[in-house]
């Protein structure tokens, strides 16, 4: 409450039939008593509203002890128990049950709502020592801030929803994690390094990454595959190109005389990436060590660009090693490497892992952890084994449940956009909607399990099933508070195949009803895509607000504002462009999916505003283009949909109209 809304508490509370304090007079005996107890209402921490009310002369007063909210009037209990020792009130400890009918009472349950509020009815004998009891109360805990109630969760589980947030391109969610993590300690300062550069790496801000202050000794440590992958692609996006063109001999002597021993985080698992300037750093590096092994690994590997490939064959050495370059490193093995995203929590038992079956009899038998993303491309795809595996998801414990759905990141991180594996990507599904995880993080990965089973072209019971069984659950995510991960999923839904039509129909009825019905909490752009997703579906729902609401004046943008839109996923970038076509007529929109720096892109990013980049599985050459070559500022999206990118590219456009 604001405090003109305060003020109009206190004036009515102290109205008629309330004559304990008449007319708020500054000279009336009560004054100066009820003064200091409505002191608590400029802090609002552990001291608590004392509030009074007499409705006839001559009557005991009844006073009201306002608690801020539930945990609060847990911690007065005891405290109220204390003080008036029930000789001075009646005390049971329950809360009071207010009556909005009574204006004394609806006006505290206006404020801090139910479930909050103590009431305390002194006899006429005990009046002035329960006032002076709670004085003396009031006294003891002024000035103390309100206590967090909220424990530390468990570091396990925070990095794997941290693990979860990066797989979805969850920006927000991945930060908001990464702080909780930092605060709650439990694991070191190396450790929260890695998490810290694995995040930078995904969102490629490549420069940031480099200038990590924690880089020069990460690089003599064992760090974790996905942050050496990490580090070796910014450093590679960062060296290798002179404008925009392949430069290996130049790239080579940077590499050599690079003050931070870059060349350190190079061995043979590096030949595993799937990342081209992660695998050209490999390339410099095995030509400078004559590593024979090194480079047939590298060779092997067909994300290898071409450029390189012919360079190292041309260059293959004959010798195994030299005693000039880089020092050669042990090329290491999968049972002994440390991986995932926090070294501290890794165990033996992960490394042991050599498929999903082999992780998940370890689930079911209650020792294995998640599994990481690095161990994960080693194992069979998941595409080639989708039916057993699916079928084993769907055999696990349920006591196992928390565990088994941290493998959600790694197995979206290693899908096959060419080949879904949709039996298992369902069986997640199932796990999801069971157990009733319904997050901000958790929403976007249904939304990309979604994908990967509608990308299959399911059968019509099938896709009619799953449907239904989202739908179902729907009251307990479906609303304003998530809108965007909503308007995402049913994008996606909408997006995919009509194996069912009805049931499409039926879903996004379901789904988007309850955000219709409060259409007017929801910002322009998202109204916009979300009629576009009901018209798509055949349903004329009206999601307009009325102009003299209060977003009358947002599409009022400063003249020649641009916005650079991207995303590897083109169909996104087309809703997205379409939503803010209608908010915003005179906006500038272009749109990119370039996976490599080109001039086009150059241009753009150097002349937008505003730069909206949507996070996929690792950041490529693009990605950390765009971000060197930023005329304005950039933001990423808090999801993996187009409702997602509207929503942070509207809340941007706002700061800069604001701005001006």
């Amino acid at each position: 409450m604001n405090d003109s809304q305060v003020d109009q508490l206190i004036l009515t509370f102290f109205s008629s039939p309330n004559i304990v304090w008449p007319g708020m007079a500054a000279d009336h005996p009560a004054a100066e008593r009820i003064t200091s107890f409505l002191r608590a209402l400029d802090i609002r921490g552990e001291c608590p509203l004392v509030l009074p009310r007499r409705d006839a002369a001559g009557n005991p007063s009844i006073v009201y002890v306002v608690c801020w909210d539930h945990s609060h009037a847990g911690r007065m209990r005891p405290l109220l128990q204390a003080a008036v020792a029930d000789y001075l009130s009646p005390f049971d400890g329950r809360v009071a049950s207010l009556s909005a009918a009574d204006p004394l009472g609806g006006a505290i349950h206006s404020m801090v709502g139910s479930g909050t509020t103590f009431v305390l009815k002194p006899t006429a004998q005990t009046e002035g020592r329960l006032v002076v009891a709670l004085q003396r109360l009031v006294r003891s805990l002024d000035g103390r801030p309100r206590r967090n109630p909220v424990l530390p969760r468990p570091v396990g589980r925070m990095l794997r929803e941290f693990d979860l947030a990066l797989a979805v391109g969850a920006t927000e969610q991945s930060a908001a994690i990464l702080q909780e993590i930092e605060r709650a300690g439990g694991i070191s300062h190396e450790n929260v390094a890695f998490l810290q550069m694995q995040r930078l790496g995904r969102l490629g801000r490549d420069r940031e990454l480099l200038a990590h202050g924690s880089l020069p000794t990460v690089v003599h440590t064992e760090p974790p595959q996905a942050v050496r992958e990490a580090i070796l692609a910014a450093w590679g996006r960062s060296n290798l190109h002179v404008d925009g063109v392949l430069d290996l001999d130049g790239g080579a002597q940077r590499l050599a005389n690079e003050p931070i021993d870059i060349a350190m985080l190079v061995d043979e698992r590096v030949a595993a990436s799937s990342d081209p300037d992660a695998l050209t750093v490999g390339a410099l590096v095995s030509q400078a060590r004559d590593d024979a092994g090194l480079g047939e690994a590298l060779l092997a590997n067909d994300h290898l660009p071409d450029e390189v490939r012919v360079h190292l064959v041309e260059l293959r050495p004959t010798t195994t090693a030299s005693e000039e370059g880089f020092p050669e490193q042990d090329a290491g093995s999968l049972d002994g490497l440390d991986t995932g995203p926090g070294a501290s929590v890794v165990t033996d038992d992960i490394a042991l892992a050599r498929s999903w079956f082999e992780w998940l009899d370890r689930l079911g038998g209650g020792t294995a952890v998640s599994p990481v993303t690095d161990l994960v491309e080693s194992w069979e795809p998941a595409w080639q084994v989708d039916t057993e595996l699916g079928q084993a998801i769907d055999d696990i414990s349920d006591l196992a449940t928390d565990t088994l759905l941290a493998g959600v990141a790694a197995f979206l991180d290693t899908a096959d956009a060419g080949r879904p594996a949709p039996r298992t990507a369902r069986a997640f599904i199932s796990r999801y909607l069971v157990e009733e995880r319904f997050g901000p993080a958790d929403l976007s990965a249904l939304a990309a399990l979604a994908a990967i089973f509608l990308s299959s072209a399911p059968g019509r019971d099938d896709y009619a099933s799953l449907l239904d069984d989202i739908a179902t659950f729907a009251p307990q995510w479906s609303s304003v508070a998530s809108a965007a991960q909503t308007l995402d999923l049913a994008d996606t839904v909408v997006c995919g195949p009509r194996a069912a039509p009805e049931a499409q129909a039926q879903f996004i009825s379901t789904v988007l009803g309850p955000l219709n019905a409060q259409r007017q909490r929801l910002s322009g752009g998202l109204r916009s895509l979300a009629s576009l997703i009901t018209a798509d579906v055949g349903l004329q729902w009206d999601w307009a607000v009325p102009a003299s609401g209060p977003e009358s004046g947002a599409t009022e943008l400063p003249t020649g504002t641009s916005v650079l839109l991207y995303s590897l996923d083109a169909g996104t970038l087309t809703r997205v462009a379409t939503s803010l076509n209608r908010q915003y007529p005179t906006l500038t929109i272009h749109q990119s999916s370039d996976k490599v720096a080109t001039p086009a892109l150059r241009q753009h990013s150097r002349k937008a505003d505003l730069i909206a980049i949507a996070t996929g599985r690792a950041a490529h050459a693009a990605t950390g283009f765009i971000s060197d070559n930023a005329g304005g500022r950039i933001c990423y999206p808090d999801g993996c949909g187009a409702a997602s990118m509207l929503r942070v590219v509207e809340a941007n456009l706002e700061e800069l109209r604001s701005a001006n």
